[in-house]
């Protein structure tokens, strides 16, 4: 007799959060909730920072059985900035319409 798909998901749903645990010593991380449709995990919830949030999406992932994971979890702590891009006048994709009128010397 085969299982029905909704079993097979709450299968692997019991096994993706026994996955998730075994990454945090053993404890399943608070505020973090699972869904599975079709093979597919979905994470939500709030978790302290974007380093939690990405080791809940891999352990879920290397889970056997499924096919995908949807990250949608959320963070208490805001992700670290972005490094600054080169300033515009560094030359760094320049646009030479933006340069200004005159001559031009080139070494030949």
């Amino acid at each position: 007799m085969n299982a029905t798909p909704a079993a097979d998901d709450e299968a692997l749903r019991v096994a993706v959060r026994a996955k998730i645990a075994e990454a945090f010593d053993g404890r399943f991380p608070d505020g973090v909730m699972l869904e599975v449709a079709d093979r597919r995990v979905t994470v939500r919830g709030c978790v302290e920072d974007i380093g939690t949030a990405q080791r809940v999406e891999k352990a879920a992932a290397v889970s056997p059985g499924v096919l995908g994971v949807h990250n949608a979890l959320s963070t208490r702590q805001p992700p670290p900035p972005e490094p600054q891009a080169q300033p515009p006048a560094s030359g760094m994709h320049a646009d030479p319409a933006e340069k200004p009128a005159g001559q031009v010397n080139h070494k030949v």
